[in-house]
């Protein structure tokens, strides 16, 4: 995989489940943490730290439908991780999926869902009740929503990238997005949220940096879609290094996400970023992330499920990395003894 920093970021557009646009571009811990978890209110029948088994959002090791998913999920069963976010199916069938899973002693709690078809993705807009059955044949719960609903002048463009098409005009697309875009995309997760509830599935939304690009009228997607989906419906999985990397500030945005913050990306990143597609993703504690302030935030939220998920270029390779994520988080405590009661068997 190549290292260049324009483009590594391939796949940070690949995390937007936009394969064409993927294919397009081509390819010390803070001092301190350990005693701050330590010192956390007692949970787990006496142990310290916070009640949620360690996950890892599969997206960060970049396997393709070729590699061997079986040796790998156990590769991360080794390190310690006991839950993954699968993102997407590996154009594997559900059943194959779930005997790999079983078979690393781990579970699926979560899978992304993509509003329109994407390579490589399950994705919302067929029969809503075969998706939720796919969904809880792995175990999962959650649906997750990792993209808004982009219009056919966005969505078009990703599927036919004209010459030229880099990190910076990928940034300006998506810049694009409008007001209306927002709504359509609140009034998209309501109405999906509610059919999958009739089967049993949990709809949330995962952020990027586009969903907090200033917006004409002083708010931004991000915004609009808290206040615009029904809470009882709609669940969120916060990803901390975008946030981060659109220069949002985390106290604001755990507390006006409240009980629906449910899920969790833990990502680290060396800088704020420049657009809205610039992420300098980084191994967990290595980058700008306020981790002292992240426990503390963690600790008195609802978040059931907590994934590391790191992004390229890596310092020497994506296992390596996952390996270094997990003992970095091992050092916050994030981890407990608990498996999520909600999740499907």
């Amino acid at each position: 995989m190549s290292h260049h920093p324009d483009l590594a970021r391939r796949r940070a557009l690949k995390g937007f489940g936009l394969a064409a646009l993927s294919a397009a571009l081509l390819p010390k811990t803070y001092p301190g943490l350990v005693a701050l978890a330590q010192a956390g209110e007692t949970k787990n029948g006496g142990q310290h730290g916070m009640p949620w088994v360690p996950g890892l959002q599969l997206y960060t090791l970049g396997l393709t439908p070729q590699d061997d998913l079986p040796a790998a999920l156990k590769q991360v069963a080794a390190m310690g991780y006991r839950e993954v976010e699968l993102p997407g199916h590996y154009d594997h069938p559900v059943d194959q999926l779930r005997r790999a899973i079983d078979g690393s002693g781990m579970s699926c709690p979560s899978v992304h869902v993509s509003p329109r078809p994407a390579a490589g993705m399950w994705d919302l807009s067929g029969d809503i009740a075969a998706l939720a059955g796919n969904v809880r044949a792995l175990g999962a719960r959650y649906a997750v929503v990792p993209i808004p609903l982009l219009p056919d002048r966005i969505y078009d463009v990703l599927q036919h990238p004209p010459a030229g098409f880099d990190i910076r005009a990928a940034s300006r697309l998506f810049e694009s997005l409008q007001a209306d875009d927002w709504k359509r995309t609140a009034d998209m997760l309501n109405d999906k949220a509610a059919a999958l509830a009739k089967c049993g599935v949990r709809l949330a939304y995962h952020n990027h940096g586009v969903d907090f690009y200033p917006l004409p009228d002083g708010t931004n997607g991000f915004a609009m879609l808290i206040e615009r989906t029904e809470p009882s419906l709609v669940d969120f999985e916060l990803d901390i290094g975008w946030a981060v990397t659109a220069n949002q500030k985390l106290p604001p945005l755990f507390d006006t996400l409240g009980q629906r913050l449910r899920l969790l990306h833990l990502k680290d990143t060396k800088s704020v970023g420049v657009s809205v597609m610039d992420l300098a993703s980084t191994d967990l504690g290595t980058g700008i992330i306020d981790w002292t302030e992240l426990v503390k935030l963690v600790h008195r939220s609802p978040v059931e499920h907590v994934f590391v998920e790191q992004e390229p270029p890596f310092a020497k390779t994506p296992m390596d990395s996952a390996r270094a994520d997990y003992q970095f988080m091992s050092t916050l405590s994030v981890v407990g003894r608990r498996s999520s009661a909600r999740t499907v068997k």
